[in-house]
């Protein structure tokens, strides 16, 4: 995730905030949803961000069910590689890039695309 831009200057990262959900069983990250308020200082409290997070995981046709919620500051998910949570469920470890060569192969059938 780049910084983001308004109007040509970088908004600050203090204005932004990020909920991850995640399942405690192995630390896969499900979902990360995030916000930026450019006009309350305050923000958004961390039970509303994390209520906006499920609704929209649920939106995309996520399971929310047994997740837990970890908030973070928006640099932890800008790292690159994908992210995971760790045992004790209080930060992320990331995991580096896969290339295209690494990667597994697929396991699903590609779609007919008629």
């Amino acid at each position: 995730m780049k910084t983001q831009h308004l109007q040509g200057k970088p908004i600050s990262d203090d204005l932004s905030q990020v909920c991850i959900l995640f399942d405690p069983k192995d630390g896969r990250v499900v979902h990360v949803h995030g916000s930026t308020m450019l006009h309350l200082k305050s923000g958004l409290a961390k039970s509303e961000l994390e209520t906006r997070a499920r609704k929209h995981a649920e939106h995309f046709g996520k399971s929310v069910a047994g997740l837990k919620a970890l908030h973070v500051p928006i640099a932890e998910v800008r790292k690159n590689g994908r992210l995971r949570v760790n045992k004790s469920g209080d930060g992320l470890v990331p995991s580096p890039p896969q290339s295209i060569r690494n990667r597994p192969a697929q396991t699903t059938a590609p779609r007919d695309r008629r």
